[in-house]
């Protein structure tokens, strides 16, 4: 019993700092995002705001562009399918905008707040999985490992 514990004891030790000092460097995460990384407490909130400001300046202007698209889809030029077609690679390219946009305020926001939440993976992809799959079977070994030595540290004591 006393075994397990101090095995139970350095695993868990080992799985603190070997996340903390390892494994959140290589994970995506709010706290790695490159919009995020090296800016101080002070910056980010000013680039909350700024942030919050450009959403809203994007969303008008998709909108500006969806109505300029239907007026021309209204009208009767003989070219209207055309521009038409260029309004909505212009909304696309401002959606996707938008989307970055609101991708890195949420990686500020939560950073901005700190904590685990920042060291945590915010979404599901390869590296994320790789990593953090590798992590766990490296601490189950681990385990193994040190059940094994501090079991037979723990008999040759003669304290079975």
């Amino acid at each position: 019993m006393i075994v397990n514990l101090i095995v139970l004891g350095l695993t868990g030790a080992a799985a603190y700092f070997g996340y903390k000092k390892f494994i959140v460097e290589k994970l995506d995460s709010p706290q790695n995002n490159p919009a995020v990384k090296g800016l101080e407490k002070d910056e980010i909130k000013a680039a909350i705001k700024e942030g919050e400001t450009k959403i809203k300046e994007i969303k008008v202007e998709i909108k500006d562009i969806e109505k300029e698209r239907k007026d021309i889809l209204d009208g009767s030029d003989t070219d209207k399918g055309d521009k038409a077609k260029e309004k909505m690679d212009a909304k696309e390219e401002k959606l996707k905008e938008l989307k970055d946009m609101e991708t890195n305020l949420t990686d500020l926001k939560v950073v901005d707040k700190g904590g685990y939440k920042a060291m945590m993976p915010n979404k599901l992809n390869w590296n994320n999985g790789l990593w953090i799959g590798g992590f766990l079977i490296g601490l189950a070994i681990l385990y193994k490992v040190l059940v094994g030595i501090i079991g037979y540290v723990w008999r040759g004591m003669n304290n079975e």
